[in-house]
């Protein structure tokens, strides 16, 4: 699929992500191939809307769950189902079962755009994240942009 990181953007460190569920969604966006269209249902453990916009890393693979790689992006206001834009990880989500998150900013937000580090997250943004993971299993560790980069260089398709 190709480099997920577009060269033009390698100096702003932003990639290439699409949404499956927006912030505030109940139901989980899941695209088949073989129809060409989004397929509705409900996530299977969650008990509370999505804490921010839900998706994927094009080009990448994550074998825990056979996937491309998860990410969660901050914005500030929900991103419709097949949204395609920019992202800047800026942290990870280490969960138990391996299936780990990539917590990022888009980048021409303008609430969240300008977010280059963990350490630059609203914390209270962070905090409404884990909280939903607590509600049914347990919170993930959450690690830095440099971790995050590091698992999508070992997540990349060649």
């Amino acid at each position: 699929m190709g480099d997920p990181e577009r060269p033009s953007d390698r100096a702003s460190r932003c990639l290439e992500a699409v949404i499956e569920d927006p912030a505030g969604s109940t139901v989980r966006h899941v695209y088949d191939p073989v129809i060409g269209q989004w397929r509705t249902y409900r996530h299977p453990a969650a008990v509370s809307p999505w804490p921010a916009n839900y998706g994927y890393l094009p080009g990448t693979y994550n074998p825990s769950d056979d996937d491309a790689l998860d990410v969660i992006v901050l914005s500030q206001d929900p991103l419709p189902t097949g949204t395609r834009l920019l992202v800047r990880p800026v942290g990870l989500l280490r969960r138990a079962d391996g299936d780990d998150k990539i917590l990022a900013v888009a980048c021409d937000d303008p609430a969240y755009g300008a977010v280059q580090r963990l350490s630059e997250v609203p914390v209270d943004a962070i905090e409404r994240i884990l909280r939903w993971f607590t509600e049914w299993e347990t919170a993930p560790e959450i690690a830095d942009e440099e971790a995050a980069w590091a698992a999508i260089h070992a997540a990349r398709r060649s």
